[in-house]
């Protein structure tokens, strides 16, 4: 019988791998601390230098993962329906810039492409991040390419022009069927410039007295940067890094890391009215509502009044006193060190949900309702990406990308979990290897009642990292029915070359070993059974091998657990 089976199915591999007692000292990457009043739900992520999407429970096993042809451009989300809608790097050459997508991809749970749309051309290119409107609507971020005549024609010194100006477009796309986009509302900070240079201009004014307009002169990059910047950097006026959206509101809330810089602007307007200065709710069309963080942006101030540094991933919350913005604040050339944090922002609103004047010049408030950590922590620090997530209106998911590392605190700032994503470019880790060259833009809290997990096999498998240590997780991982039989049994990745893992998520009891036949019916490897089987297959043959679990009870060529194939290419 097995013989039989042989002809049509792919080999299936491994060795036993060992699980070591548990400490949080012990475990490098993946989850290496699990606290029981840990918020319950699931983590996705994109590593910075892997083609593929994670869905991780908090033990670090995974629940669902999508696999694109290339990496990430930079953000992904899970939808309501279950879908992962995800940026994809594309270089195309015109743009080589922090941050460059190009294109945004949509996927069903099963990984299958449903939908794509690709904006990279000479003119423009799509970067960093992107939002999910409740009609369906994407709004995303472009680079839209200026020349520094056009740039000196709007009243920008000739000094502090390069040859290329490289200035932020919003854009919603309204998805077509099939594959592309159709472009149904627009915005840019170019339509809603002042400068003080030239008098003969019609957006000649003082930044100062016009803080709801952009000052073409403000120049920020050698600030962040530091000197020796590279040309995209300096091309690259305002690297907007984020963008959100609010419903209730509809408003749309843009990070700018180089001008350190939060800003709010109406989304209600028509398409004209946000290339004016009139219209929409506010009536003031696509002039920014609201901006915190550097009012020298703006002519006011000085480094004293500075609150952001270089800063991603801002965010519309919900805060018990109205409407309120948190922020990862990166840190970048802080004067009093290199160190990160992250805070909450209530709104200025008035009764009528409209925003306060300026006070002194400046936007309130005058500074976070929250930050974590209370104090410097110089050991806790990412110069560029990540994020972070308010959970449930006490608990912060939080992500300090440089290092791949995630993790949660309450809001007495205690840490209740912890993890490093062990996928880098090259393949997945060791548990005990060290974290190097694992970066993570962003990592998005999903909570156990998302929409998009209703009706889902979320079986955990084995997690991301080679040889885990999983003797500290309290999670329940008998997922057995009343026979023992385990419910799935998963192998990854099929078709595989270097490595082959068998996940078996609940041993059967009288399991007891693991043989592998080639097409011939040969065996090809033996291995005892464990919870996670792999084996280096890169000497292997191309070709269909059947793995069959022994029964104790039972000879080698009959079995009640169902065989296991692969497919060595």
């Amino acid at each position: 019988m097995v013989r039989n089976c042989i002809a049509f199915f792919t080999v299936y591999v491994a060795f036993q791998i060992a699980f070591s007692p548990c400490a949080k000292a012990q475990n490098t990457v993946g989850t290496t601390f699990y606290s029981e009043d840990v918020a319950p739900g699931y983590v996705l992520f994109a590593p910075s230098g892997s083609t593929r999407t994670f869905l991780i429970d908090r033990c670090g096993q995974l629940i669902n993962e999508w696999i694109s042809e290339e990496r990430p451009g930079l953000s992904c989300y899970l939808l309501d329906n279950g879908d992962l809608l995800r940026t994809r790097k594309v270089l195309s050459g015109a743009f080589v810039g922090g941050g460059v997508g190009g294109m945004i991809e949509r996927y069903d749970w099963d990984g299958n492409l449903i939908w794509s749309d690709t904006l990279a051309s000479a003119e423009f290119h799509q970067h960093h991040d992107l939002a999910y409107l409740p009609n369906g609507n994407i709004l995303t971020i472009l680079w839209e390419k200026h020349t520094a005549e056009e740039a000196i024609e709007r009243g920008r010194r000739p000094e502090l022009t390069p040859e290329e100006v490289w200035v932020t477009r919003i854009v919603e796309l309204a998805p077509l069927p099939t594959n592309g986009s159709e472009i149904v509302w627009s915005w840019s900070p170019w339509e809603h410039l002042i400068q003080d240079t030239d008098s003969l201009l019609e957006n000649f004014g003082n930044p100062a007295d016009h803080p709801t307009r952009f000052d073409v002169n403000f120049e920020a990059v050698a600030e962040i940067f530091g000197p020796g910047i590279g040309q995209s950097e300096a091309f690259d006026w305002l690297h907007v890094n984020s963008i959100d959206y609010d419903e209730e509101r509809d408003e749309i809330v843009l990070s700018s890391r180089n001008w350190s810089e939060i800003w709010v602007i109406d989304h209600s307007t028509t398409m004209e009215e946000a290339h004016s200065n009139v219209g929409g709710q506010h009536g003031i069309g696509g002039d920014i509502l609201w901006r915190w963080g550097n009012p020298a942006a703006y002519g006011v101030g000085d480094e004293a009044n500075k609150q952001l540094f270089g800063q991603h991933d801002a965010q519309f919350i919900d805060l018990e006193s109205g409407k309120g913005i948190s922020v990862f604040n990166n840190g970048l050339q802080r004067p009093d060190g290199e160190y990160s944090t992250i805070h909450q922002i209530e709104l200025p609103l008035d009764e009528d949900g409209h925003y306060l004047d300026v006070q002194d010049g400046q936007f309130l408030p005058p500074f976070p309702i929250w930050t974590f950590p209370e104090e410097p922590d110089l050991d806790f620090y990412s110069a560029k990406i990540s994020g972070y997530d308010w959970i449930d209106g006490s608990h912060h998911l939080v992500c300090e990308g440089m290092q791949g590392h995630f993790f949660e605190v309450d809001q007495y700032g205690n840490e209740l979990w912890e993890y490093f994503n062990p996928m880098t470019s090259t393949g997945p880790l060791n548990q005990g290897d060290n974290p190097i060259q694992n970066s993570v833009f962003r990592a998005k809290y999903v909570a156990l009642g998302h929409p998009g997990l209703a009706g889902r096999d979320l079986t955990p498998s084995a997690p991301l990292e080679l040889f885990p240590d999983l003797s500290f997780c309290p999670e329940d991982l008998d997922i057995t029915e009343e026979s023992g039989t385990p419910l799935s049994i998963k192998t990854w990745p099929n078709p595989a070359k270097d490595l082959v893992h068998i996940e078996i998520p609940a041993i059967h009891p009288d399991a007891s070993e693991l043989i592998v036949y080639n097409a011939q019916g040969q065996e090809q490897a033996r291995a005892a059974v464990s919870q996670l089987i792999t084996l280096k297959v890169q000497n292997w043959p191309s070709g269909i091998y059947l793995g069959i679990i022994n029964d104790s009870r039972t000879s080698s060529q009959t079995s009640p657990l169902p065989p296991i194939k692969i497919i060595i290419k």
